[in-house]
């Protein structure tokens, strides 16, 4: 080692890794040798820099958040601990906020247009937002957050990727509407389906499953009670369904159903 080595070589252990793997060795000796140390130092390294990006890459108005990994699967009896979690960037304000701000437009119709951005934001990075998240950084209550949603999905026919949609949690008639309607009236196949709405396959089958269901026995007619027993769906998804057939085939040429 030549005397610029001696001096300056060192320095190259001044690193993030040299302090972990200092930091294991001493306060856990028994975890593994170098070889192990290493390979658990670079998994740390990649957990940090995924969760920790640099905020100069960041601009004015966005924030980091950590979502759930949209390819997690749902399921009521999950703890958060135990889902796969996913950093994302959202705009939370952006110019045209701004701009609209200025121009006197509606509080409701920015927050609205807002949480359809940071929804799609999410979705685009791999991660999914539940309105909790949304209440959380729009300082508002989840009740606001769900009729925004609604709102800004009736008015554009849409569904928003979020937890419940993308996970599969809960039931909405306008998610059923839209998904029926692309089946009946577009002729559309359920991966398309599923894709446009941010459902899995299965739910689109379900939905699409149980409307054929209760159609097959309200024409057949049957009452709501009867067809709530033999499709074992509540009598007021029996009613919803009802409706939307009712709708649906009304207002594309098909026959009217029979609803005692």
């Amino acid at each position: 080692m030549n005397t610029r080595q001696s001096i300056y070589a060192p320095l190259l252990d001044k690193t993030f890794e040299t302090a972990v793997s200092s930091f294991i060795s001493a306060e856990f000796p028994k975890l593994g040798g170098p070889k192990v140390i290493g390979l658990l130092v670079k998994e740390l390294k990649s957990i940090v820099e995924q969760y920790y990006p640099p905020i100069t890459n960041l601009r004015m108005g966005q924030m980091l958040w950590f979502a759930v990994a949209k390819e997690e699967k749902g399921g009521y009896g999950k703890c958060m601990k135990n889902l796969r979690l996913r950093p994302v960037v959202l705009s939370a304000v952006t110019y045209e906020d701004i701009k609209k701000r200025a121009e006197s437009v509606p509080q409701k119709e920015i927050r609205k247009s807002a949480i359809a951005r940071m929804l799609r934001e999410a979705d685009k990075q791999g991660g999914t937002l539940a309105e909790t998240d949304l209440s959380l950084i729009l300082s508002c209550s989840n009740m606001t957050i769900h009729e925004n949603i609604t709102e800004y999905e009736r008015e554009n026919n849409v569904v928003l990727p979020r937890r419940g949609t993308v996970h599969d949690l809960g039931r909405s008639t306008t998610h059923k509407k839209i998904i029926c309607e692309k089946s009946l009236r577009a002729k559309k196949a359920t991966p398309d389906i599923a894709r446009e709405t941010h459902h899995s396959p299965s739910a689109v089958d379900r939905y699409l499953g149980d409307f054929d269901r209760v159609r097959f026995c309200l024409k057949k007619g049957l009452s709501v009670e009867e067809t709530s027993f033999i499709t074992q769906l509540s009598k007021s998804l029996v009613v919803e369904y009802a409706d939307l057939i009712e709708e649906l085939y009304e207002g594309g040429g098909g026959e009217k159903e029979n609803v005692n």
